[in-house]
């Protein structure tokens, strides 16, 4: 078989090699840090009542300046001391963690035993945060790192935040650790951004500079109770974009069809998004909605493929693939729920029929 081969001349490789040569390396980010105090107070939470309090060189011994921390929870008290001054701190139900100079992460229990010896970061610490058995540390080089201490296993390695801050004046505005101990980092530009430590991806779950939010449709979909008061990380980034498609009608003249799509879109990102931040309150919530969505538009193609999946093979087999559940939700127990709402539509008689008629199958194994 003929191959066809490119030759460069000596002249257009000496161009590209000075090209490469004289490629700008992106410029470094370097976020704040935090600087050192006399003494600060923290508050970890206020149901349980749990404060921390950090003094920072309070005694001398040997020639060596030493720092208290302490912690009160519900009137039980315990404190330590530390060699190093004491730059930030954070606390859970589950733990207590300080940031130190000398690049030192040191982690204890919520009844003050150290956990494991200290953690030496790979530059000084930006921002420290703490959920559950969950510790994430940020530093002043953007790399994020999260581990479950409980377990001491590394959730999150050193990732850098380059790839979501390059290239713009954007900052982190906020930032949140999920109970499952998913980073979600919030941008000055309105979107959110959470590391997905499966594939090691940064995945965009919120933007509130949206089309698709502002021209989504679904308040046919929803039901009676307006189960939109639906809370969790991803309501906590969206704030009020998730509520904004409901008045979607009224601004925008658009139509019917493009309205569909939009609407669909939408959803599917909202799906994505709360499967992705492991939310299954959320997931179960946005499901349904996106499932009622389906079956009012007569959308049978994506309806029938999230019937399959959720149904499962029914009979059993040694190459099956299938998961029973999803983000700790039992699949066919939301199936049960979403049939009610397919059974409503005339159009979807059979497809209800055939879930249902599996349905039993399995439940008389």
């Amino acid at each position: 078989m003929p191959m066809s081969l490119s030759v460069q001349s000596p002249a257009a490789l000496t161009t590209e090699k000075d090209t490469v040569c004289l490629s700008v390396p992106a410029p470094a980010l370097k976020l704040p840090m935090p600087g050192p105090q006399r003494a600060f107070t923290l508050q970890v939470s206020s149901d349980p009542s749990m404060y921390i309090e950090v003094e920072n060189e309070v005694t001398a011994v040997g020639g060596v300046k030493l720092s208290r921390l302490k912690c009160n929870r519900e009137g039980k008290e315990w404190e330590t001391v530390l060699t190093s001054r004491i730059l930030t701190a954070a606390g859970s139900c589950d733990v207590v963690c300080v940031a130190c100079e000398k690049r030192m992460l040191s982690v204890f229990s919520t009844c003050g035993r150290r956990l494991l010896p200290p953690i030496l970061l790979p530059s000084p610490i930006s921002t420290l945060h703490c959920t559950g058995s969950y510790v994430m540390a940020l530093t002043a080089a953007a790399t994020l790192s999260v581990w479950d201490v409980h377990r001491q296993v590394v959730v999150v390695k050193e990732e850098s935040l380059h790839s979501i801050l390059a290239g713009s004046d954007m900052t982190v505005s906020q930032i949140l650790l999920t109970q499952h101990g998913i980073p979600v980092m919030n941008l000055s530009d309105g979107k959110a951004y959470c590391f997905n430590p499966s594939l090691s991806t940064w995945n965009l779950v919120s933007d509130k500079q949206d089309s698709l939010a502002q021209c989504a449709d679904f308040r046919s979909s929803l039901p009676p109770q307006d189960a939109m008061l639906c809370s969790g990380p991803l309501a906590i980034v969206q704030g009020r974009a998730s509520t904004s498609g409901r008045q979607a009608a009224r601004l925008f003249s658009v139509p019917h069809v493009v309205q569909q799509e939009t609407t669909l879109a939408y959803l599917e990102s909202q799906v994505a998004a709360a499967l992705t931040l492991q939310s299954s309150h959320e997931y179960r919530h946005w499901l349904l909605l996106y499932a009622r969505y389906l079956v009012n538009e007569g959308f049978e193609y994506r309806l029938r493929e999230i019937c399959k999946d959720l149904l499962g093979p029914v009979h059993y087999s040694t190459g099956s693939q299938w998961e029973s559940t999803v983000v700790g939700l039992r699949k066919r127990e939301l199936l049960k729920e979403l049939l009610p709402v397919i059974g409503q539509n005339l159009r979807f008689q059979r497809l209800f029929t055939e879930c249902q008629e599996q349905l039993d199958i399995l439940r008389d194994k």
